[in-house]
C-alpha cells in the first residue's frame, strides 16, 4: 500500500498495513485528496469496502489513539486497560504491561526514569523480586497513563521550549 500511495504519504495520507487516513485542513481539499486516493487505488485495481469507510471525520480512532484537530491522546479502552492492570507477578506480566506502556511512553513526561525499576528486573543479571520501588514505579507510571494525557501540535504564535536529552554526547 505504501508503494501504491507513494507520492501522498506524509503529505494527506498515513497508511498502516490495510489502513489508509486522508487528512486534510478543509473540507474542499479534503474532497480532492480523497479524489486522488480513490483514484489512486482503482488505477492498482484495488478498491476500498464502503461499509469500512468513514469519511470527512473530525475525530477517529487509529492504532490506539484518538486523532483530532491538532491534537492526538490514548484511547480509552486502552487507558482503561492500563487502569485495571494488576501487578505484574513475574517477568513475562512485566514485558507485557511494559510493552504496552512503551506504545504509549510518549505521552509520559520522564517515562524511563518512572519505568527504570521494572525496566531494571529484565536484565538477565536480575532475579525477580517485585519491591516497593517497582510497586511505586508501576503505580506512577499507571497513574501518569491515565490522566487524560494529550499530546498537542505547538502553538507558533506563542513561545515555547524545547528540551533535549545530549546525555550521551562528548
Amino acid at each position: 500500500m505504501n508503494q501504491v500511495l507513494h507520492g501522498f504519504l506524509d503529505e494527506f495520507v498515513v497508511v498502516y498495513l490495510d489502513d489508509i487516513v486522508v487528512y486534510s485542513r478543509t473540507l474542499a481539499e479534503h474532497v480532492e485528496h480523497l479524489r486522488q486516493v480513490l483514484t489512486r487505488l482503482r488505477e492498482h485495481e484495488l478498491y476500498a469496502k464502503v461499509s469500512k469507510c468513514s469519511f470527512a471525520q473530525e475525530t477517529i480512532s487509529f492504532l490506539g489513539h484518538i486523532v483530532e484537530r491538532g491534537c492526538i491522546r490514548m484511547d480509552p479502552k486502552k487507558v482503561q486497560a492500563i487502569e485495571e492492570w494488576q501487578p505484574p507477578s513475574d517477568v513475562h506480566d512485566l514485558r507485557s504491561f511494559l510493552g504496552l506502556a512503551n506504545y504509549y511512553r510518549r505521552f509520559v513526561k520522564g517515562y524511563s526514569e518512572i519505568a527504570r525499576p521494572m525496566t531494571d528486573l529484565l536484565k538477565k543479571t536480575e532475579t525477580w523480586k517485585w519491591t516497593p520501588q517497582c510497586q511505586e514505579s508501576f503505580d506512577n507510571l499507571k497513574r501518569a497513563m491515565v490522566t487524560d494525557p494529550v499530546l498537542a501540535l505547538p502553538d507558533m504564535s506563542k513561545p515555547f521550549v524545547v528540551e533535549t536529552d545530549a546525555s550521551d554526547l562528548h
